[in-house]
């Protein structure tokens, strides 16, 4: 069966972020991809996703993913990604991601539970930007 790309993914466009700019390639009600351009030393929101996991496949530069307990206060778990190298959040994990240097990597998102891959699919914490909090590593690879 051929799913329609949506109508916002039919001439995708640049949308800007606090972090640097994504645009959204495909998106349906099973999957969503976008492809990132990051800034050195900036970061997302802290967030999490209800019904979709994603996976961050980095192509350029080191990006550090975290995940918090539910009170996003301190990092849990941290995994250091370099070009070729992905990660998988599961829905309802609350994570961010930093940019250590500047870079690009695709997104890719789905449904690990019942529902709907939606861009409305997000509980966020706070703002994403500029990324002035120290960088302490707590585990280099993963």
């Amino acid at each position: 069966m051929l799913v329609p790309i949506n109508q916002f993914c039919s001439q995708p466009v640049w949308e800007t972020k606090a972090w640097g700019k994504v645009l959204h390639v495909f998106a349906s009600p099973f999957a969503a991809v976008s492809y990132l351009e990051f800034l050195a030393k900036t970061r997302c929101s802290v967030h999490y996703h209800r019904v979709r996991a994603n996976q961050f496949c980095v192509i350029e530069g080191k990006v550090l993913i975290e995940e918090f307990d539910a009170i996003p206060t301190n990092p849990v778990r941290q995994t250091l990604l370099a070009p070729g190298m992905s990660f998988i959040v599961p829905s309802r994990v609350v994570h961010r991601f930093r940019a250590i240097t500047a870079g690009q990597m695709i997104e890719v998102y789905w449904a690990d539970r019942k529902g709907a891959v939606t861009r409305d699919d997000i509980v966020r914490f706070d703002t994403g930007g500029e990324d002035t909090e120290p960088l302490t590593i707590k585990d280099q690879w993963r």
